[in-house]
């Protein structure tokens, strides 16, 4: 007989309560992940967080467990992105992932969203047995990659043909065609439009001033969200000099690449020839309503 548990939407008024809860349930993460207010609301418009569609497993009156949606659209299909399952330490065990999924579900069906998507630690096995218990299924693996500034491989070297600019209006139909593969949720421009968080664009161009590459980071926190050469322009020193320029205007410490899809081969050889490491491995899971 499965534990007594409450399960309930929530709405933007829960969100404080939800990021307490947050704290707590992730600090014996894999990865511990410890958000301030000003980080977790960021996180809430970056991923496109919808309060109503989120859940909250209850013990009494006391929450111990959520799951946070995001809504909008992933491979051109109406998609629900779990952008955070949480449950508190003493209450695990209880199955709440699966009764959680099994009230959202519903609901979700209802509003015609057509897949559930989530990111999930490669060595969080536990993780990966509640979601595949609800019908998930791993669509492919990511990489995460690190690199102290003071660390890359950047030959001095370049191209005297390609300026790189800084723009605000990003070509994304353009940006997208330059990727070998999709972005995964929180790369999408979508997630980097939305985010508050101070964040820039550059451009590179060719004499002819025609776009040869492109590039959006968060130069607070040295994270990079895009980077792409047109696959007429590689090999010639472009992604050195976006690379370049990112770091000159990033205040961290040191840059990070997350969520790499692993069949971007090429892209992942470019990171590892300029001192990057990988530092972590995920699986992107969907489940088709």
């Amino acid at each position: 007989m499965e534990a007594a548990y409450e399960f309930s939407l929530l709405n933007a008024r829960d969100m404080p309560e939800v990021h307490q809860v947050f704290v707590e349930a992730f600090a014996d993460y894999i990865i511990p992940i410890q958000l301030t207010t000003a980080q977790f609301q960021s996180k809430l418009k970056r991923e496109s967080i919808e309060p109503s569609f989120c859940v909250g497993a209850y013990a009494g009156t006391k929450l111990v467990g959520f799951i946070l949606t995001g809504l909008g659209e992933f491979d051109g299909k109406p998609t629900a992105y779990n952008a955070g399952t949480g449950v508190l330490p003493e209450y695990r065990g209880h199955q709440l992932t699966r009764r959680m999924y099994e009230f959202l579900l519903p609901k979700l069906r209802e509003s015609g969203t057509e897949q559930c998507l989530l990111e999930v630690i490669q060595e969080n096995k536990p993780a990966i047995r509640s979601y595949e218990q609800v019908g998930f299924k791993v669509t492919r693996s990511l990489d995460c990659f690190r690199a102290l500034k003071d660390e890359l491989l950047l030959p001095r070297e370049a191209p005297d043909n390609v300026t790189i600019i800084p723009t605000i209006k990003p070509d994304w139909r353009q940006n997208n065609c330059f990727c070998d593969v999709v972005p995964t949720w929180q790369n999408s421009g979508t997630a980097i439009k939305h985010s508050p968080d101070t964040k820039l664009y550059l451009e590179a161009r060719d004499e002819h001033q025609e776009l040869v590459g492109f590039a959006a980071f968060f130069p607070e926190i040295g994270s990079v969200a895009q980077l792409a050469v047109s696959k007429e322009a590689r090999n010639r020193g472009v992604g050195n000099m976006l690379l370049q320029e990112i770091a000159q205007h990033t205040t961290a410490q040191a840059l990070l690449f997350i969520n790499i899809d692993t069949n971007a081969i090429s892209f992942k050889e470019f990171l590892k020839r300029k001192h990057f490491s990988r530092f972590l491995g995920q699986y992107e899971m969907i489940l088709t309503l």
